[in-house]
């Protein structure tokens, strides 16, 4: 598996890694580091009344499952990120060493299923912004493309579990 993800990787860097891709990549994936969407569900909870008020609780319940689980998943698999297994470039030096999942994928994919939720019809629209935040980190070469979709799988499923525990 890893040998097919590490051809992906290489192929999708290739194709979209030059030039303004990497500048707009930073931008995507610097507006996904996390306290906009803070912010966004803090807007809400103060405009929309009840709610946006269950959105910021009920996105602040999803995060404190889907954070946790993150980096319990990032400890237990320790895979290196591409820049350092494939010695390619990358656009910046993040902050842990490990890949497996996508921390700024999960978050993404939450706070997508959070607008669907509460906010957004257009399923197409918000599984692009998921996608735009994925390929950012591959742009960069922190990740692989099997880290997005695990991310995107566990972002997903912090809402569902969470939704299925908690709304009504």
């Amino acid at each position: 598996m890893h040998s097919v993800d590490a051809r992906f990787f290489l192929l999708v860097s290739a194709y979209l890694g030059g030039g303004g891709s990497r500048t707009t990549a930073r931008l995507i994936s610097r507006l996904a580091d996390g306290p906009l969407y803070l912010v966004i569900a803090l807007g809400f909870a103060a405009c929309d009344g009840e709610r946006g008020l269950r959105f910021l609780t009920f996105g602040l319940a999803c995060y404190a499952l889907e954070v946790p689980l993150y980096l319990l998943l990032k400890r237990f698999f320790k895979r290196e990120r591409p820049f350092r297994q494939l010695n390619c470039w990358h656009g910046f030096v993040p902050a842990d060493e490990f890949s497996f999942p996508s921390g700024h994928t999960a978050a993404a994919a939450v706070f997508a299923a959070l607008l669907g939720i509460y906010y957004v019809d257009n399923a197409f629209l918000l599984c692009a912004g998921v996608f735009l935040v994925g390929a950012s980190r591959v742009v960069l070469g922190v990740h692989f493309p099997g880290d997005i979709f695990a991310g995107a799988i566990l972002g997903i499923s912090c809402v569902g579990v969470m939704a299925f525990g908690l709304l009504p």
